[in-house]
């Protein structure tokens, strides 16, 4: 759990709730919305690890040219990419992934525990084309990994 509730996500802050709230809240839910909260983001994710803009943005119109995620191990670099490629795959054709060697990319940002084909949900999950070193979303987008 975070030091904190500022750096909580919602999941932790959901944590903290008495028993019998948590568990007044989950019954509310349908067997739909249960299974879509398995794989939102922005409710297992920490504010931190929310694209600029997402969450609370530093910039007037929400715009940034870069984002760095420089952060010591374990702190979830692997998923917010992952997520993040998601995200940008919705909206755009093509999103290149670079790894230090494209066997980097394959074993830790595509089929990693925290990879882009752990975290997506079944009707969401590109197709891999190993062969060819990239992923086709169902929206027809690509993803190249490098």
């Amino acid at each position: 759990m975070p030091s904190s509730l500022v750096e909580a996500s919602l999941a932790d802050q959901f944590r903290l709730l008495q028993p019998e709230e948590r568990q007044r809240r989950l019954e509310a839910l349908s067997d739909e919305e249960a299974t879509r909260l398995l794989h939102d983001w922005s409710w297992w994710g920490r504010p931190s690890q929310m694209l600029p803009g997402q969450i609370n943005t530093r910039t007037p119109d929400g715009t940034w040219v870069t984002w760095l995620a420089m952060a010591g191990r374990g702190w979830g670099k692997t998923r917010v990419g992952a997520e993040t490629v998601r995200i940008w795959a919705r909206d755009f054709p093509l999103v290149s992934l670079v790894g230090p060697t494209a066997d980097d990319a394959r074993d830790i940002m595509i089929e990693g525990e925290s990879g882009i084909l752990a975290c997506c949900p079944k009707g969401e999950r590109p197709y891999y084309r190993s062969s060819k070193r990239r992923l086709e979303w169902p929206n027809g987008g690509r993803s190249l990994f490098v």
